[in-house]
């Protein structure tokens, strides 16, 4: 080790922690192991947000990417129970703000972390498809990642492409099993497939509140004379729309977010909610696939996060919205040509970079929805792998 690098790695000042930085789907993310990491919830977040350079909206001293989009972080470690391979915890770290969400999940993250599983042999891989079976700690919930392999290793030849990506990586196959109530412990929170609200502007929202993957309140783009197609840049212009969004957010949280003790506030009730607006199909005719051809999608949505717009679309947004397709009398299963009536189904959704297709496996118990699981297929790459370093004096609150 040189001089230079023995002085900034003196634990007296300087605290280095081993990383990987990851791609999963159209997410990046710093995927740290669970026992390099302090024990103390505190000092961990304290860790993690000198990592990514938090707070500072250009995260200009740290890892972190200055977008929603890259300034996730992973945790994973090696499981205890018999059934599952590794533990991984999901956080939506604050760019802004010092703060790290782990009230929300992240599949595309979960690509990641089932290549980095591999690479750091947490899991026992031969010739053909690697199966990671991952547990998601933030809500109980379990993913069976797929993915293939020569020799233990993952191919060098790759040759899947997926949107907003510009190189072909190593494909990874997720499958959701029983994806629904991981939040609320019910897919449909509020009892009933559509609700309604008024904000202080006096509009009325229509939105169906779903808990699969993630829970998301779903609306209506027209109640805004959107269509659902817009790019993203020109949603974040449309004047009082963030605020709006942001109002409804609050008050569908505290209308139906009871979960959180009342001492907390409700900010942090309102974290655990994802905001998707959705339009018809006609909106868009078609979109092409990998292979230049053009194929008829089912909805058009845009999902609004409080700090952006999203400029992709979140793996657990499609599952919410696949599953709500299901579910007859939701604003989407109203809009959608053609309802998804049991069985095994795809669906198709239009997004502000191209296409995500989910499959599903639903159906009814005593008049009931239920969801079996949702797949959804992802790419992922590892970028970096190395040390983070961080000041000691960070680490003590």
């Amino acid at each position: 080790m040189s001089a230079l690098l023995s002085a900034i790695t003196d634990k007296s000042t300087i605290h280095a922690v081993h990383c990987a930085i990851m791609r999963g789907g159209t997410s990046k993310a710093i995927i740290f192991a669970a026992a390099d990491l302090p024990e103390t919830p505190r000092s961990r977040d304290l860790l993690i947000l000198a990592a990514f350079g938090s707070p500072d909206p250009r995260q200009i001293d740290g890892l972190g990417g200055a977008d929603p989009l890259t300034s996730k972080v992973a945790i994973v470690g090696r499981s205890t129970r018999s059934d599952i391979d590794v533990d991984y915890c999901f956080g939506q770290v604050g760019i802004a703000s010092a703060t790290v969400n782990y009230a929300v999940t992240c599949g595309n993250t979960a690509a990641a972390v089932a290549l980095y599983a591999i690479h750091e042999r947490l899991v026992r891989v031969a010739e053909g498809p690697a199966r990671v079976r991952i547990h998601c700690v933030n809500n109980g919930k379990q993913i069976t990642a797929t993915v293939s392999t020569t020799n233990g290793l993952t191919p060098d030849n790759r040759d899947t492409r997926m949107p907003v990506v510009p190189s072909p990586d190593a494909q990874v196959n997720l499958e959701f099993i029983d994806p629904s109530g991981g939040d609320t412990g019910h897919l449909l929170p509020s009892g009933t497939p559509q609700n309604e609200m008024r904000t202080t502007r006096s509009t009325r929202v229509r939105f169906s509140l779903v808990d699969c993957g993630n829970l998301y309140a779903i609306i209506p783009a027209d109640t805004w004379g959107l269509s659902g197609s817009e790019d993203p840049r020109e949603l974040e212009l449309v004047p009082g729309l963030r605020q709006e969004i942001e109002e409804i957010r609050e008050s569908i949280a505290e209308s139906y977010l009871q979960g959180e003790s009342r001492a907390h506030s409700n900010t942090r009730r309102a974290a655990r909610l994802k905001i998707a607006i959705v339009g018809s199909p006609d909106s868009v005719s078609s979109s092409p696939d990998k292979t230049g051809a053009h194929r008829a999608i089912d909805l058009v949505a845009r999902i609004i996060n409080p700090e952006r717009v999203h400029k992709a679309f979140a793996v657990t947004g499609a599952m919410c919205l696949t599953a709500a397709a299901s579910i007859p009398g939701t604003v989407v299963a109203d809009l959608v040509r053609a309802p998804l009536t049991g069985g095994r189904d795809v669906f198709r959704i239009s997004h502000p970079s191209g296409v995500i297709v989910s499959e599903i496996i639903h159906g009814f118990d005593s008049g009931r929805p239920t969801i079996h699981s949702i797949r959804i297929d992802r790419t992922a790459r590892r970028i970096m792998d190395g040390n983070v370093f961080v000041s000691a004096g960070v680490l003590v609150p």
